[in-house]
């Protein structure tokens, strides 16, 4: 297992040029605002279009209008998102034969390596591109579940997160700032681990029924538990009350 994200470490991929590796840095909580307002690319997918060879990249760059954007300012943005993760001058190279993003004169970010780069940026930051189904009655169903539990649960913000893990364990606003999303949502569900574990110790000493504790430090899938689509789907025989919930 990798401790690469945890520890807010870059991970290296391999450059046009072997002699340079592209190094991928994950986004500090006080550049995130900043850098959510310019990576709207990042969650265009292949799914977002019919059956096709072109290489996403291409697409990206294609729909930009669908995006809100000129190509001028979408081509500004990439740049402007790229250089926050690879902490590097980035721009772009329109040329007769091959389109590229050139990260510090020396490497280049290409339809051959961007979906590489642009799975590594998104772990590293736990960003996931929205679920698309071809089937409209199935994508109008998907999007009923999620209001639905949103509505239910309601939504944990990063502020909430920020000022829970501040408060549990001590730590400035500051300290925080320097932390990566990553490392953030770490602490955050640690911290709702250890908590669910103290209460459900406490309740075992004094109830009369078996109640079932989970440990502490169990293994948590950050990018599965921070996943909004994760178990998406609930048995049909639940639509009713579904339907009631978002009404």
């Amino acid at each position: 297992m990798s401790l690469q994200n945890i520890f807010g470490n870059p991970v290296q991929l391999e450059g046009y040029d072997k002699n340079h590796p592209l190094n991928i840095y994950p986004v500090l909580l006080e550049k995130y605002d900043a850098f959510s307002d310019i990576s709207k690319f990042l969650y265009v997918s292949k799914n977002n279009f019919a059956e096709t060879d072109i290489p996403l990249l291409q697409l990206v760059l294609m729909v930009h209008k669908e995006l809100g954007e000129t190509f001028e300012s979408l081509i500004d943005k990439m740049c402007k998102a790229l250089e926050m993760v690879t902490k590097s001058p980035v721009g772009f190279m329109d040329g007769k034969d091959m389109f590229a993003f050139v990260v510090n004169n020396e490497n280049y970010i290409t339809i051959a390596n961007y979906d590489e780069v642009r799975k590594t940026i998104m772990e590293q930051n736990l960003i996931h591109e929205p679920k698309v189904y071809k089937d409209p009655l199935v994508q109008e169903w998907a999007n009923k579940v999620l209001q639905a539990r949103q509505k239910k649960q309601g939504k944990t913000t990063l502020e909430d997160m920020i000022t829970t893990v501040k408060a549990y364990q001590g730590i400035t606003y500051e300290h925080i700032a320097k932390q990566t999303v990553y490392q953030l949502y770490a602490d955050f569900y640690r911290i709702c681990k250890i908590m669910n574990f103290e209460q459900s110790s406490l309740f075992a000493t004094v109830s009369s029924k078996e109640i079932s504790i989970e440990y502490f430090a169990q293994s948590i899938d950050l990018f599965e538990e921070s996943n909004p689509y994760k178990d998406l789907f609930v048995s049909s025989n639940k639509l009713n009350k579904l339907n009631q919930t978002v009404k």
